[in-house]
């Protein structure tokens, strides 16, 4: 997964129940979408060691629903959060206040960044 900044990463969301393994990737519940700003992407571009993770809350994003059962989401009160483990792997976590936990898979991830060195000549 690369990352640019000022770009937008969008995950797949699914609530966190025991038919969680048996879903379809394709078919998420909800997406979340966040600004890769300049902040954001110091922050996720680290990688925690073997036994440790790194958790860092997210207050500016979207969500868009996939699953319309879940309409009554939208005006409540939510939080998430993108959480770092080895390797790095990158995956999100949103909290709310009826509906419970919803998760993405995890992302392998190895930020790539433009240095700009094949313009010069």
């Amino acid at each position: 997964m690369e990352f640019e900044q000022d770009s937008n990463l969008t995950l797949p969301l699914f609530i966190l129940d025991e038919t969680l393994s048996e879903r379809n990737l394709e078919q998420p519940d909800l997406a979340i979408s966040l600004a890769l700003d300049d902040e954001l992407l110091t922050q996720i571009c680290q990688n925690p060691s073997q036994d440790s993770s790194i958790a860092i809350n997210i207050d500016d994003y979207s969500l868009t629903l996939h699953n319309s059962q879940l309409e009554a989401l939208v005006g409540q009160e939510h939080d998430a959060q993108i959480t770092l483990t080895h390797g790095p792997l990158l995956s999100a976590v949103l909290n709310t206040q009826n509906h419970g936990t919803f998760v993405s898979p995890q992302m392998d991830m190895m930020p790539t960044f433009d240095l700009g060195d094949e313009d010069e000549e």
